[in-house]
């Protein structure tokens, strides 16, 4: 019985969701992911997903397939090391997860137990909250009425009990409204963050952080407030709120710079940027070691990506944050059977074998798009509702 890998094939993929989500590089009108569905030789199916493009991660299938997928060190060297300086932690992470949910599915164990075994059965999820056009369907999200309405309802839904808002659309004293808007309709039993996504001067940042630790907002951490390492490190003198980072501490060597300037006290973790699910234990390791809070970025995953994440928070004992997720706003996933469910704000991690969920080929088949295929224009413009718009950083 052969296990080496013999087709590696991609499916670019995009899921509907709720409204149009803003944020301060554009529009959100539906999520985009890239599939990989890796066949060993005896029939075995594993699968990965990634943001990169389908043709970037075709560059490396010659490097999959005809070798056996429990040679991980050997993969990510073969990937990582490509060039001279060659970064390529998406293709990386990708094909990593579709290794372990292989090994998992041949060794009839979950993936957890494959990176050192589960600590929880359930893993916390955050509300992500944009501001958001409005459908036939569904409201606008803008003011701050119109965020706590439909963070209420999410709560009501799904049990969350920590609420990040998707800042940097709005001028700061907006963001701020909102936040204390939220604080005074949910209560000091909610825990509330905000990511202003760097769009603001490190002056601003100030300003508007000792405002909102004069209103009492209680924030959880305020997230990239403004751009890089050194002007991470001119708030956090200044702020009394907990900074958190996944903009300017995303590679290991972001990390001696970030401690030694005391630049952040969160580094939110993201299988995709730091090249796969051992490195985001490696993380860990480092930001136990050095004192520093860990929690997880979200970037847009169908269900594939998202048990990756529930699998590998569930082994780190020091993710005491909520994991980001954008989940909640999707309306389908890829899965068989529907999509993941919530209980109380958590999601259980599956404990079937690999990854634990099966993947609907016909629901592959229904939402794949061609590369860089897009609707609503967002080729030609980051936001059609705002044609004069572009984003700029800083913005405020």
């Amino acid at each position: 019985m052969s296990h080496r890998i013999s087709k590696f094939e991609t499916y670019r993929v995009r899921i509907p969701i709720r409204a149009p989500l803003r944020h301060s590089y554009g529009v959100h009108s539906a999520f985009e992911r890239t599939l990989l569905r890796l066949t060993t030789e005896d029939g075995a199916v594993g699968w990965g997903e990634t943001a990169a493009s389908e043709q970037t991660l075709a560059d490396f299938a010659a490097l999959v397939v005809g070798e056996s997928p429990f040679q991980l060190e050997t993969l990510r060297m073969r990937i990582n090391q490509r060039g001279y300086y060659s970064r390529q932690a998406l293709v990386s992470a990708a094909v990593e997860i579709a290794y372990l949910d292989l090994q998992g599915r041949i060794l009839g164990l979950p993936v957890s137990d494959l990176l050192g075994g589960a600590m929880r059965t359930e893993v916390p999820l955050s509300a992500y909250i944009f501001y958001a056009y409005s459908t036939d369907t569904e409201p606008p999200i803008d003011s701050p009425e119109e965020v706590v309405s439909f963070t209420k309802r999410l709560i009501n839904n799904y049990g969350f009990s920590v609420v990040k808002l998707k800042g940097g659309v709005h001028p700061p004293e907006h963001d701020l409204d909102v936040i204390q808007a939220l604080r005074e309709a949910l209560g000091p039993s909610v825990s509330l963050r905000l990511d202003p996504n760097a769009t603001w001067t490190p002056e601003t940042a100030i300003r508007i952080g000792v405002k909102l630790t004069q209103a009492g907002t209680d924030l959880e951490y305020l997230e990239d407030p403004t751009w890089g390492i050194p002007a991470m490190s001119a708030v956090r003198s200044k702020v009394n709120i907990p900074l958190a980072t996944n903009m300017c501490v995303t590679y290991f060597d972001h990390l001696p710079p970030a401690i030694n300037q005391r630049a952040v006290d969160i580094v939110l973790s993201d299988p995709w940027y730091w090249g796969g699910l051992f490195n985001t234990k490696v993380l860990a390791s480092i930001t136990s070691t050095f004192g520093l809070g860990l929690g997880m970025h979200s970037g847009l995953e169908t269900g594939i990506g998202l048990s990756s994440m529930l699998h590998v928070a569930s082994t780190l004992p020091n993710l005491t944050h909520a994991i980001d997720s954008h989940y909640h706003h999707m309306q389908d996933d890829v899965l068989q059977g529907g999509m993941l469910t919530y209980s109380n704000g958590c999601m259980a991690v599956p404990r079937g074998p690999g990854l634990g969920v099966e993947v609907d080929m016909s629901k592959v088949q229904r939402y794949q798009v061609e590369e860089h295929q897009r609707k609503d224009g967002e080729i030609h413009h980051p936001d059609p509702w705002q044609p004069e718009w572009y984003p700029r950083y800083p913005r405020w």
